[in-house]
């Protein structure tokens, strides 16, 4: 089997008017064939037309790029191709994206192309739209729109949106903090062998005196990268000051964008403007949020004691806290002495008692959720409003999946329960699981079975001796019990949300029929239970099944079978005599079958009709055999001498197809069942039904038209209706949509590419075809001329080995 992923294109006419030899041609594929001789192989197009010489790769363009996430194209596709040495790009329509003019071009990343052309250098996106002109000697990628270009040696930098250079070219080299989360309107530029700092509109903001490494890159006010004689230096870009030894040392920026400094043994703090704004007199400053997190405070450290500060040097909690602070948005989690407390902005603790341990929880929207721990039990604090569920658990946590997602689950010797997130109890920690149905009901699991319970009225309403409790529908205000026999056997219920029992769990089986009926089944009767009156009809039937109608069933008295509507609560059809499945069957079963599409076909003193869903006779009973086909119609058959015939019928009863057709009792339902079109067989003369080539085959449409008679021995249909292709045991013909050959040429073969599988009539039918002809192989157009090309084997699509 060959790719699907093919273009087509335009360039350069192939000896029109001459037919040339090629050894070798490809089927075509979306727009685009191979062909080869000894030496070298190009590609055509659908005019013949050679367009490039090589495929070098083909790839899905990009939709969307989220989150680092790329979001390829499920229905495009670009292909990099060469011609003539040179380089272009192809889309799956056929149409030359970018000519192939390029000395190289590349896909960069899965999300650029890099194009490169007569020493120049140049982006697209994946779709093959430049970024920005071919003019530059080499490029970078800052961000979105803005690229640090090299022209005449020198770099600049180029922005997409003006359409210019906004730093001229005369800078040695650049660098640019990519993955910083907020981007800078900077870049870090090199000039005369030494770094600097220059503005987006080029201006100069720290002058070039800097060794630089692309380590610890910032896009703030604050540069961390640069050294100065190898000696670390942190620089302040809006004030232009350096901080540096012997005055300062162990320098990070930290928190909200301060800096952190020692001076003289000791650390402090400085901002964006330069104030100190922590005196120089702590052991340690530290951020509390961890890699991931920040906040507006800082830890600090002096004399063995933690406090609490903010970025601005305001003192929170002065230093008289343990050692292991957290912070969490504007809440502190702190210790005096092993024991914890929760601060607020202003020192003050919000717990009235201490814990041993408080940890964040996952916050249930804005809701501030910490798990509370007192010896060797947990419980929670809603800070919003204050509740606090007294420590009583083994384990406490957030659901993070599940219809319970948001609420808080907890567990005591290997009991669960559940709280909403302020604090309400939902279901105490006494079973061993629970399923949320609705904000208000949740089954639950014990030793002895599922129950329900309602969180309202913190109630059981129904005691926990079923095996299984689940909604009748998703949106349902019933629900479906399942008991156990003592046989071992599952038995069916129903019961109301209130708890109350509505239907026994005593039945084999328990089915809706309508909004307010319900077809109960059990071995020693069947009855139908209407939720209105709360009464349970029994039905004088041994036998009662679904029809697949709604208010229909199927039922049997044990000679007969009937129609019952439920709703009526009466027969709507006359009786059906049971018959035998098979020969040598010794039991009766109802002659009414399943219902598809409204009709049953029915088998009536040995002949076959059908009926509607109101019992009435859509087809006479005089066929030997009726059934329904996938496509919405019914197949009949009838006995003829030795042969069987066949026709087809709709729904109504109308005849479609006359029984004119020859029926293969040997045969396979899907013959007459795999396809839109309703396949025709007829015996071929001479032959026996057995021989392998006993049937011809044709199709008629929908409504019974024959489209292709039945003079083949295989008939592939095209998809999108776009032809036919017939096969015969000497030739293939190829049919348009209305199943005209398109020329009178005879071929022996067609190269087909089949939608399904080996064994599907469907095929991929695009022109040109490549058919074979005596010995060799043409392409045939849809207007049933041929390209001007002769081939003498058949290659693959791709540079691959011949097949």
């Amino acid at each position: 089997m060959m790719s699907k992923k093919t273009m087509t294109g335009l360039l350069g006419l192939l000896l029109a008017g001459h037919t040339l030899l090629a050894q070798q041609g490809s089927v075509f594929t979306n727009g685009f064939a191979r062909i080869a001789t000894k030496e070298k192989s190009w590609y055509i197009n659908t005019a013949g037309e050679k367009v490039f010489d090589k495929i070098e790769s083909s790839f899905p363009p990009v939709d969307s790029i989220s989150n680092e996430h790329i979001f390829s194209s499920n229905t495009h596709s670009m292909m990099i191709v060469r011609n003539n040495g040179k380089y272009g790009l192809v889309d799956d329509r056929g149409k030359w994206v970018l000519k192939p003019e390029y000395d190289k071009l590349e896909l960069q990343n899965n999300i650029y192309l890099n194009l490169y052309k007569q020493g120049k250098m140049t982006y697209a996106d994946t779709w093959g739209k430049l970024l920005l002109p071919l003019q530059f000697e080499k490029v970078g990628i800052l961000d979105d729109h803005r690229f640090d270009v090299k022209q005449q040696g020198k770099w600049g930098i180029y922005d997409a949106t003006q359409g210019k250079l906004v730093i001229p070219a005369i800078y040695d080299e650049f660098d640019y903090c990519g993955g910083c989360g907020l981007k800078s309107d900077y870049v870090y530029a090199k000039k005369g062998g030494k770094w600097g700092i220059v503005s987006s509109s080029g201006e100069v903001l720290i002058p070039f005196a800097f060794e630089h490494k692309h380590s610890m890159m910032r896009s703030d006010e604050w540069v961390c990268s640069f050294t100065q004689q190898g000696k670390e230096v942190v620089v302040n870009i809006p004030l232009k000051k350096v901080y540096a030894a012997p005055t300062y040392s162990q320098m990070e920026v930290i928190g909200e964008g301060v800096l952190k400094a020692k001076k003289n043994g000791r650390f402090g703090l400085i901002n964006v403007k330069g104030e100190q704004v922590l005196d120089f007199i702590y052991d340690n400053i530290e951020d509390p949020y961890g890699s991931y997190a920040s906040g507006p405070y800082l830890t600090v450290t002096k004399g063995g004691k933690t406090g609490i500060v903010t970025a601005s040097g305001k003192v929170v909690v002065a230093p008289s806290l343990d050692e292991d602070v957290i912070c969490s948005d504007d809440y502190i989690i702190a210790a005096h002495d092993g024991m914890y407390n929760i601060y607020d902005s202003t020192g003050k603790p919000l717990l009235q008692q201490n814990y041993n341990g408080i940890e964040l929880m996952s916050s249930s929207g804005n809701i501030p959720l910490f798990a509370l721990k007192r010896q060797a039990l947990y419980g929670f604090v809603n800070l919003s409003n204050g509740k606090v569920v007294t420590p009583a658990f083994h384990e406490v946590g957030m659901v993070t999946y599940g219809k319970d997602k948001g609420l808080v689950q907890v567990s005591y010797q290997g009991q669960s329960g559940l709280y909403k997130p302020d604090g309400t109890l939902l279901l105490p920690p006494k079973y061993r699981g629970y399923q949320l149905l609705s904000d208000t009901l949740l089954t639950f699991n014990t030793a002895t079975g599922t129950g329900l319970f309602n969180t309202r009225a913190q109630q059981e309403i129904i005691p926990a001796k079923f095996k299984y409790i689940d909604p009748l529908a998703p949106d349902s205000t019933l629900l479906s019990v399942t008991a156990v026999t003592a046989a071992g056997e599952d038995v069916f219920g129903l019961y109301s949300l209130t708890g109350k029992e509505l239907i026994p769990p005593v039945y084999t089986s328990l089915l809706p029929m309508n909004k307010d009926q319900y077809l109960v089944m059990k071995d020693n009767g069947n009855a139908v239970y209407s939720l209105s009156t709360g009464k349970m009809t029994p039905l004088p039937y041994s036998s009662v099944a679904p029809a697949h109608v709604p208010d229909l069933l199927i039922v049997s008295d044990g000679k007969n079978s009937f129609l019952w509507n439920v709703a009526k609560g009466k027969v709507v059809s006359k009786p059906y005599p049971m018959v035998k499945r098979y020969e040598g069957d010794t039991t009766l079963s109802p002659s009414i079958p399943e219902f598809a599409f409204g009709v049953a076909p029915v088998q009536q003193n040995g002949k076959m009709g059908a009926i509607n869903s109101r019992g009435e006779e859509v087809l006479p009973f005089i066929y030997d055999g009726a059934s329904m086909l996938k496509q919405g119609v019914i197949l009949l058959i009838r006995k003829s001498g030795e042969n069987w015939k066949y026709g087809y019928a709709d729904t109504t009863g109308k005849l479609l197809v006359p029984l004119d057709y020859d029926y293969n009792a040997d045969g396979y339902p899907y013959d007459y069942d795999d396809s839109e079109y309703l396949s025709l067989f007829k015996l071929s003369d001479g032959l026996s039904r057995t021989h392998s080539l006993s049937y011809k085959k044709g199709l008629a449409d929908r409504s019974g038209k024959v489209v292709i008679p039945p003079l083949y021995n295989e008939v592939f249909i095209g998809n999108k209706n776009s032809g036919f292709v017939t096969k015969t045991e000497q030739t293939v013909t190829v049919l348009d949509a209305s199943g005209k050959a398109i020329t009178a040429e005879k071929f022996t073969a067609v190269m087909l590419d089949r939608l399904a599988s080996p064994y599907s009539e469907g095929i991929t039918l695009t022109y040109p075809l490549l058919c074979r002809k005596g010995e060799g192989y043409v392409y045939l157009l849809a207007d049933g001329k041929t390209l001007p090309l002769r081939i003498t084997d058949v290659t693959s699509f791709n540079n691959e080995a011949t097949w």
